[in-house]
């Protein structure tokens, strides 16, 4: 049975590509940058990333601190969401702009 972290991604990453979003799940590894999001997607050349966490979980300082270099050094939207829900709103979000 998957973790309830990772079935909230697997329901992002379905919300995502229905949106119409080409979606990565971005797994950790020796040779990655540590703290980056769980999610990236791409539309019309617009990148965005997403930390996925389940309702009253925190994202750690370094995961924070990577979600502010995103935003800030990259120019690239990026946030945490907890439900589905909150990927729509930020991926309509996104769009609209």
């Amino acid at each position: 049975m998957a973790t309830p972290e990772k079935t909230i991604v697997q329901k992002v990453m379905a919300e995502a590509k229905r949106l119409g979003w080409w979606r990565l799940n971005v797994h950790g590894g020796p040779y990655q940058m540590a703290g980056l999001p769980d999610i990236l997607v791409i539309k019309h050349g617009r990148a965005a990333w997403m930390e996925v966490k389940v309702p009253g979980k925190d994202p750690t300082r370094l995961q924070e601190h990577r979600i502010r270099e995103l935003i800030n050094e990259a120019g690239c939207p990026a946030t945490v969401v907890r439900s589905v829900g909150d990927a729509k709103e930020f991926l309509e979000s996104i769009d609209e702009s």
